[in-house]
């Protein structure tokens, strides 16, 4: 199976804030790239279903919010040994600031 994503993938843990169907909650992020992400939660999204997240980035002290959809559910990872959770992939960044930390992020 090929790679679809291209550019670097940050595989460490990351915490996140998930919004979806206006609830709030904290994921596991892993996996991320510029154009999408990992995660795993309380609960899995819908397929095609929007999603808001805010990914923190400590060693840049910042936030960013990103919006995405999800384009797969109900995978398992075998790096976080456990069970569900769903790929987005980004549709949105809220500020051009927010992408390039992401980019700056990827990049260290």
């Amino acid at each position: 199976m090929s790679n679809r994503r291209t550019g670097y993938r940050d595989r460490r843990m990351l915490d996140a804030t998930l919004k979806y169907r206006g609830e709030y909650m904290q994921v596991d992020l892993f996996d991320l790239s510029e154009s999408g992400a990992y995660l795993v939660g309380p609960c899995t999204p819908t397929l095609a279903d929007s999603v808001t997240i805010n990914i923190e980035l400590p060693h840049l002290a910042c936030t960013v919010m990103i919006t995405g959809r999800v384009r797969r559910v109900g995978l398992s990872s075998r790096a976080l040994e456990r069970q569900g959770g769903f790929g987005i992939e980004f549709t949105r960044f809220y500020t051009q600031v927010g992408q390039n930390s992401l980019e700056q992020h990827l990049a260290a």
